[in-house]
Order: C-alpha cells, then structure tokens, then sequence
C-alpha cells in the first residue's frame, strides 16, 4: 500500500518507468540529470555530507527507503530502471571525459549524482562520484575513469565504502 506522505517519491519513479516506455532511456536520463540539476539550483552551492581531506561520502542513502519501498510494490526493479542505467554507463565507458559521470548502483544515483555536481560547480568546485552501493543488494558500482583521475584505487574506495554508501573526490576545492 502506498502511504500519502510517500506518494510523490513513488509517483516519480513510476513516472521514469513510464518516460523509458515512452521515449527511450536516453531521454529519461536526460530528463532525470535535468531535475537533478534545477534541484541543485533551487538549494544553491555547497556540499554536502562527510568529509576526510577532499573525499566527500554519504554515510547513508538519502533515497535508500523510498526505492526499497518502491521495489516491494513492484515486486522488482523494473527493467527500465536497468535500461537508464546501461544507457548512462555506455555513455561514461565510451566518453573521454567519463570521470564526469555517476557511479550508478541505482536509478537514484543519477538524480543524486547531477544534483551534487552542479551544486558543488555552484560553489567552485568538481566532483568526482567515485563509487557507491545499493540499499537494496550488495551491488557495488564504480566509475574507474574518476578513480583514476582522482589518483585512487578501488581498494581505496572500497575502505571509503565501509562506512558509506557513495564517495565521492572534490577536486579543486574552494572554501564554501
């Protein structure tokens, strides 16, 4: 049963499931990257969550319940979340600038990962989304072309991902 207080999270998801059917994982990445970014506009610069030098990491996931929630409803995570995903990560792998990409355990990531970029770009900075896991699998995702700019090894992350659930590296730092 879907509660009234956690309608809107639902009817998004439901609406990117919808959008793949529609027009295409490409659009609905485009889609999902475009609302990361007005979001981020709308909080303004700054980064948020914990910081170790210019690691950056979510102890842990701000839509972790939501999609959890989500995927019961379901029964499953609807093959068009898989679609976006493939999509972003075909993008990133085949790109000269893939450390600009997310990490994507889940569909989530990408909202996730749009929003913290233009937030940080807001305040002078560039992010690099390093690695995450899902809330719902032991799934461990990496962007190999940000650990490699950002000077890293997985191993490096993975330490970072014991305590965490996504990291990420600030390069160019400013204060904020």
């Amino acid at each position: 049963m879907i509660r009234l207080s956690s309608m809107m999270p639902k009817a998004f998801l439901m609406g990117i499931v919808e959008l793949v059917d529609m027009v295409g994982p490409e659009e609905a990445d485009k889609w999902i990257m475009a609302i990361g970014k007005k979001l981020g506009e709308k909080e303004g610069p700054g980064v948020e969550g914990a910081r170790e030098d210019n690691i950056n990491y979510m102890p842990i996931c701000p839509f972790a319940n939501e999609l959890i929630e989500f995927v019961e409803i379901e029964g499953e995570r609807p093959s068009q979340f898989m679609d976006i995903i493939k999509h972003t990560n075909k993008k990133r792998d085949e790109s000269d600038r893939g450390w600009e990409f997310p990490a994507i355990s889940h569909i989530f990531c990408i909202l996730h990962h749009s929003y913290r970029k233009h937030r940080a770009e807001m305040a002078g900075n560039t992010m690099l989304h390093l690695g995450c896991k899902s809330p719902l699998s032991a799934t461990v995702a990496y962007n190999d072309k940000a650990i490699e700019k950002a000077g890293m090894s997985r191993d490096d992350v993975d330490k970072i991902l014991e305590k965490s659930v996504c990291v990420f590296r600030i390069e160019n730092p400013t204060t904020e």
